[in-house]
């Protein structure tokens, strides 16, 4: 009598030498990728921390503000140690434009090459080049410590006011505001599951208590993503460019609603709680190298 199953004629064998080809062919990422991205992933989310941090103080009363990524890189210069903090911010930064660049061109999340997998590293690309700018200003204040600069609303408008000039121009802007909003779609459709940690090593306990602050951070960087490119699109169909807007806006719109104080302490919450996620994933998160390529 035969104990056991004669080797290739269980039908999961198959399965396990297709998870082994593809942990072969996982990359370990170099060391200086992996403190590039980690490095950056914090960065992040000391943003977040700092703007929802303004927006809760807002809603109490508390002083605080209705603030953008620009705004909290300007409000750490009035800090302790706030030109150093910048020069760090700027070179993490730098870090996350890296790794966003390398998710977009090389592949290293192993998201493919479908239709759906092409607009997610166009979307790391287009991150890479928005974190870029915000590294240059972080910089930029950091050396001119009386220049407060620009900001991100602004840049939205300095945008829409430019296509509409181009052939088609409207068009171009509500495409680039469909474009944003998508983006927060996927924000909102990557807190439903366990999609958003998929990367994250940690243990079941730890995912439990990780899992709440991960999905009300997406939710609401969602949620505010959606409204961005709402006011961006607006402006493509008013021909208005004076309507495009960027976090600050958002926020600002909330607190005039309604019970607009609770609105814009509950999305304060929730962008901290997305800076806590960026932390999370700079803390937890697996690095991949550049997939090796498949045997033939």
């Amino acid at each position: 009598m035969t104990v056991g199953v004669e080797l290739g004629k269980d039908p999961a064998f198959p399965d396990v030498i297709d998870d082994a080809a593809r942990a072969l062919r996982r990359s370990r990422a170099p060391v200086w990728l992996v403190f590039v991205a980690k490095f950056g992933y914090v960065a992040r989310g000391l943003l977040y921390l700092i703007v929802g941090g303004l927006a809760l103080l807002r809603a109490l009363g508390l002083g605080g503000a209705t603030a953008d990524s620009h705004d909290a890189l300007i409000h750490l210069l009035g800090s302790p140690a706030g030109t150093a903090t910048l020069w760090l911010l700027a070179a993490g930064l730098i870090g996350y434009a890296v790794w966003r660049l390398c998710q977009a061109i090389l592949d290293v999340d192993r998201r493919g090459a479908g239709w759906r997998a092409a607009g997610l590293r166009a979307g790391f690309f287009v991150s890479a080049l928005s974190h870029t700018g915000l590294a240059i200003f972080a910089a930029y204040l950091a050396s001119h410590p009386f220049h407060s600069g620009g900001d991100a609303g602004q840049s939205a408008k300095a945008f829409a006011a430019t296509a509409l000039g181009w052939p088609g121009g409207p068009w171009w802007i509500i495409a680039g505001g469909c474009g944003v909003a998508a983006a927060g779609v996927a924000h909102l459709l990557a807190s439903l599951g366990r999609r958003y940690s998929d990367r994250f090593v940690v243990s079941p306990a730890a995912h439990r208590w990780l899992a709440p602050i991960c999905k009300f951070g997406l939710v609401s960087r969602g949620l505010t993503l959606i409204l961005v490119g709402a006011l961006l699109a607006w402006a493509g169909l008013t021909h208005d460019p004076s309507e495009a807007g960027g976090l600050r806006e958002v926020l600002q719109h909330l607190a005039r609603q309604r019970f607009g104080m609770v609105l814009l302490g509950t999305m304060g919450c929730g962008l901290m709680a997305f800076g806590l996620y960026s932390v999370f994933e700079g803390w937890f998160r697996r690095v991949d190298g550049p997939p090796m390529t498949k045997p033939t």
